[in-house]
């Protein structure tokens, strides 16, 4: 099974998990994929606001498929917003960090997408 490898994130933790589902790591690639959008329109508008409360829970939502996929530097950012009291210059860096590297990621992941579709089908 064909495994690609990149540099701002990894389906290794995915093929451990699923080991023989060529398909459920499409689905779940997929997902993350189809919610891209969405995160980003949501951190956008949250370094507007500098809602903190509402970072959180935004951040909350995303980190199992983060976590999942490995994004690189995800972790990272979560632990220090979720430990932050207040919203600080940090805090927008670190969005703006974080939002980047989805945009970045989305062709690559859809690339990827094309490719396993070719071994689920």
């Amino acid at each position: 099974m064909m495994q690609p490898e990149h540099q701002l994130y990894s389906y290794t933790y995915l093929y451990k998990i699923t080991s023989t589902s060529p398909s459920f790591i499409h689905k779940m690639i997929g997902l993350f994929v189809s919610s891209l959008d969405e995160y980003v329109s949501e951190l956008e508008l949250l370094q507007q606001s500098n809602n903190l409360h509402e970072l959180k829970k935004v951040l909350h939502k995303m980190k199992p498929s983060m976590m999942n996929l490995e994004i690189k530097g995800a972790g990272e950012i979560l632990g220090k917003v979720s430990e932050s009291s207040a919203w600080t210059c940090a805090t927008s860096d670190s969005i703006r960090q974080l939002t980047n590297t989805l945009k970045e990621i989305k062709p690559l992941m859809e690339q990827d997408l094309h490719e396993l579709s070719k071994e689920v089908s």
